[in-house]
């Protein structure tokens, strides 16, 4: 593929709009922390910490936006932790560029690294070095650095709490990898019908494979929906490949 084709193909899908993953409740959800964690801040520190934390809230509300298998609380919450340590952390060594410039280039690096984790935890930690920039600007003392640090934290905590409180779509994730999984074996039988050796995408079983891992504590609240079934769906790939084998005579 040319660059002027990856390029173009990359821009039509950035700006097509998926309708079927729009979620308004989701970003009414996130906009009520954004607006919790201002009013908060505003009331405590004054506009410039409220800017700050606005920035914590944000990245969290992006967080819960992505697709992952991961709990949603912990992912808002991780993201707005991230974010606080980072801009402690920044405007600490802001004012000794030898100090700084190596912070800054460990941050990018191991976002860059992040990215192998998953998308989601690539997008957090890309944002935060972006976000780091501008935030590191705010503070004018070590206590207020402190203090926008710890009230991105509390947006963090804001929107996990929300969450928590205020489920959209709970397994939401794992039931459309599932769905998708068995949607494309249907059309692979419903192939097989007239093409004996068509081709199998095993993309979407994998991304079902990856949804089915688990932690703990989602293992113990699963729904009876999600168990089973995409065993049983690997399972009867090959069957189907076999039965529709001339040499089988099915």
């Amino acid at each position: 593929m040319s660059w002027f084709r990856a390029l173009k193909d990359t821009t039509r899908s950035g700006l097509s709009v998926e309708r079927k993953r729009l979620e308004p409740l989701i970003a009414v959800r996130g906009a009520a922390g954004l607006a919790i964690v201002i009013a908060m801040s505003l009331w405590l520190f004054g506009p410039v910490v409220a800017a700050g934390s606005a920035f914590g809230a944000f990245q969290a509300a992006i967080a819960t936006f992505q697709r992952s298998w991961r709990p949603r609380p912990e992912l808002a919450f991780a993201s707005g932790a991230s974010l606080g340590i980072s801009t402690f952390a920044g405007y600490l060594t802001g004012s000794h560029l030898p100090l700084f410039l190596p912070l800054l280039a460990v941050w990018t690096f191991v976002a860059g690294l992040a990215w192998a984790a998953g998308p989601t935890i690539g997008l957090i930690a890309s944002s935060n070095v972006a976000m780091m920039l501008v935030t590191i600007t705010l503070p004018t003392s070590v206590a207020e650095a402190a203090a926008h640090a710890a009230m991105m934290v509390v947006g963090g905590l804001v929107q996990a709490a929300l969450v928590f409180l205020f489920p959209v779509r709970r397994w939401g994730a794992q039931r459309d990898a599932l769905a998708d999984a068995l949607a494309a074996e249907a059309d692979y039988a419903r192939r097989l019908r007239h093409d004996p050796v068509a081709p199998f995408d095993p993309e979407p079983l994998m991304l079902a494979r990856s949804a089915a891992a688990l932690t703990p504590r989602q293992a113990r609240t699963r729904p009876a929906q999600l168990r089973g079934t995409r065993g049983l769906a690997e399972r009867i790939r090959p069957v189907l490949a076999s039965l529709a084998d001339p040499a089988v005579g099915a």
